[in-house]
């Protein structure tokens, strides 16, 4: 099997990228201009610019993938506000490229599009689980991007008779999350106050009562190649466990991992106003169609994403 995954050097896309390595997958990724050098290793890296659908299509004849993973775009809601032009560019003008290029190509390649359940964005609480049927009401730059990027995906699929299959990821974390995510944040504050020798550590988070529909980001690559192999072109599916946690679970269950005196405090001047205070999906289809569900505890991965940091931490100069 070949694969070829677009973001393959992102968070998702180097775990995504172990997972078909580990299964005898042949990997190739396509990555920025520049950035060939930092691509995991055992992946083939070729540096194209995914909006330029001759170029990718130039790359799409060289490799021949059998799958197609398209992970790349833009990574951060809250970063989206102050950048949405670029947040735009990343998630739909990658898409569209990549389509086009499979449109001109007429390889008959399942590809698996990867966007996200910021989507749906103000849901009434009542209203959840959010499924294929809940309407689209994004609250941010990102999520519109993603949308757009879904729909796009669907209008090739439809008029273009492309083997395209949609996936809307929920939350998704572990070890090798950017900090700029909650989790990752709280654990790098940890694993730098025990590399200096602190007896404690105060983290200041934002609103630790949202609540979210949180995955290993081990099990929802797994979720990515099943649906690859095995899933509809015709079916929407959602990754997610099909629950909700409040982030107060998370903080406060990496804070006893600490090797010394760690507390969580919620800031109110971190918090973002207007924000869904709960989301989580109906992940039934992908169940149905291909028999996954989560296996990997909350509590592994909270120790591997510290872990992870402890590791980090240890090569950077002092401070």
């Amino acid at each position: 099997m070949r694969v070829l995954i677009t973001g393959v050097t992102g968070f998702a896309g180097r775990h995504l990228a172990a997972h078909c390595l580990e299964r005898g997958a042949e990997v190739h990724g396509a990555v920025r201009v520049g950035r060939a050098g930092v691509a995991p290793a055992g992946v083939s890296a070729h540096e194209v610019a995914l909006s330029d659908p001759e170029r990718v299509r130039d790359l799409l004849d060289r490799v021949a993938p059998d799958r197609i993973f398209h992970l790349a775009g833009a990574a951060s809601v809250g970063r989206s506000f102050g950048d949405a032009l670029a947040t735009w560019d990343g998630n739909v003008g990658t898409t569209v490229g990549l389509l086009e290029a499979l449109r001109a190509s007429g390889a008959a390649v399942r590809t698996l599009v990867v966007t996200s359940g910021e989507v749906y964005g103000l849901v009434p609480v009542d209203r959840l689980p959010a499924d294929a049927d809940t309407p689209l009401r994004p609250a941010s730059p990102y999520g519109a991007s993603k949308a757009a990027a879904d729909l796009a995906a669907l209008q090739y699929r439809q008029s273009e008779g492309l083997p395209i299959l949609r996936v809307r990821a929920f939350n998704h974390i572990g070890p090798g999350q950017d900090p700029r995510f909650v989790l990752p944040n709280v654990a790098r504050q940890i694993a730098r106050a025990e590399r200096e020798g602190r007896s404690e550590v105060v983290v200041k988070v934002g609103n630790v009562d949202t609540r979210r529909d949180f995955t290993d980001v081990r099990d929802m690559v797994r979720a990515y190649r099943l649906l690859a192999d095995a899933g509809d072109p015709d079916t929407l599916y959602l990754a997610c466990s099909g629950r909700s946690l409040p982030v107060r679970d998370l903080v406060e269950g990496i804070a006893p991992l600490a090797r010394l005196d760690a507390r969580v405090e919620s800031d109110p001047s971190l918090r973002r106003a207007g924000e869904q205070p709960d989301l989580y999906g109906d992940n039934s289809a992908l169940a149905r169609d291909t028999g996954w569900s989560p296996r990997v505890p909350l509590t592994t991965t909270l120790r591997d994403t510290l872990e992870h940091w402890r590791e980090r931490v240890a090569d950077e100069p002092p401070r």
